[in-house]
């Protein structure tokens, strides 16, 4: 039951992905300013591709770190268009990364066409009208390829190709994310009201409410059409709920005083990158000793050799990529215009 739950972990990443690059854009336009593209892409291709790209190199190039054998074809990872018509392969969790790679895209893009002409109402319309459309294209394709197949059908092999993996199914996460991020740098009374208190509590409670009715449509009606249309949206909105109740002063020193949690926020990504192939190599180490891949021997060995794994290619590749970003930054890119006091600081969240 819990396995079943585990993919909402992607829309919670998505959630906090919207959260945290709506901000980086959103803060430059409450100043009157554009947001700056150059600083923006600089940021975002040396935060990813330096770790991303060696990482792909090993799946195309050393077929035993693979934990499934690799179809896609190697334009497909450097366009980032892998999710669209995917199979399940190697490295195949990429998808999640395409999805976010066209949401850099589009979203800087968005902000200055829409900069100084969207007032809060035509906003929340267009995001609600944006998430009612995506429930209605689930729905259609669904009713289109999924309707009258049987339990155990082999079209259902199609499900996640049409309605997981494309980003055009994908965009609820993102949605209310930018909302959020929206909500503090515009309404910074606002977020605070309702990050603190009483109030705070009740996001939580509708936070969990939401992803309690998620937890029990994956078990009564998982894939079918309900379940197609309204887990995203509701799984976006709750795990909105809960970060937005977390964001309060409170809660955020609590969260931060976890052992660990700001060594594994720091080692997210490679870890992400890494997990599959690594902990697969571990089991099948592990098998001919009569290990399966629920032994407590070969669970404990797969976390520590993924972080053994993440912790090199952060040091490897990933901080000195961040340093020479640094470092581009100070030469090319002009330094932004300094944050009012009340709004968080959240460039070196979303590094």
């Amino acid at each position: 039951m819990l396995a079943n739950f585990g993919w909402t972990g992607v829309e919670l990443f998505f959630v906090l992905s919207g959260f945290l690059i709506g901000s980086q854009l959103l803060e430059p336009a409450s100043r009157g300013e554009a947001p700056s593209l150059k600083r923006f892409y600089l940021r975002r291709s040396l935060r990813i591709l330096p770790p991303y790209l060696i990482v792909v190199a090993l799946y195309l190039f050393i077929p035993a770190w693979s934990e499934r054998p690799v179809e896609t074809p190697a334009w497909r990872f450097l366009t980032f268009t892998q999710n669209f018509g995917l199979r399940l392969n190697g490295f195949s969790h990429a998808w999640s990364l395409c999805v976010e790679e066209h949401f850099y895209l589009v979203l800087p893009l968005t902000v200055l066409a829409l900069r100084g002409r969207v007032r809060a109402p035509h906003l929340l319309a267009g995001a609600v009208g944006l998430m009612v459309a995506g429930m209605l294209l689930r729905g259609g394709l669904w009713q289109r390829h999924f309707s009258l197949l049987g339990p155990g059908d082999a079209g259902w092999r199609g499900y996640d190709t049409l309605l997981y993996y494309p980003t055009y199914a994908r965009l609820d996460g993102l949605t209310c994310g930018v909302l959020l991020a929206a909500l503090r740098v515009f309404r910074p009374a606002a977020w605070e009201r309702w990050t603190r208190g009483a109030r705070a509590g009740g996001l939580a409670l509708v936070g969990l409410v939401c992803l309690g009715g998620v937890f029990w449509m994956n078990e009564e009606h998982f894939r079918n059409l309900a379940h197609t249309m309204l887990a995203f949206p509701m799984t976006s909105l709750g795990y909105a709920a809960l970060l937005m109740a977390m964001a309060g002063p409170t809660a955020s020193r609590v969260c931060a005083r976890i052992p660990g949690a700001r060594t594994f926020a720091v080692l997210s990504f490679t870890v992400y990158l890494t997990h599959k192939a690594v902990q697969h190599g571990v089991r099948v180490s592990l098998e001919p000793y009569g290990m399966d891949a629920f032994h407590p021997v070969t669970l404990l060995g797969g976390a520590v050799a993924v972080l053994l794994a993440s912790l090199a290619l952060h040091h490897g590749v990933e901080r000195p990529s961040l340093k020479w970003r640094s470092r581009l930054e100070t030469r090319l890119v002009p330094e932004p215009s300094p944050q009012p006091a009340a709004l968080v600081d959240t460039s070196t969240m979303a590094r």
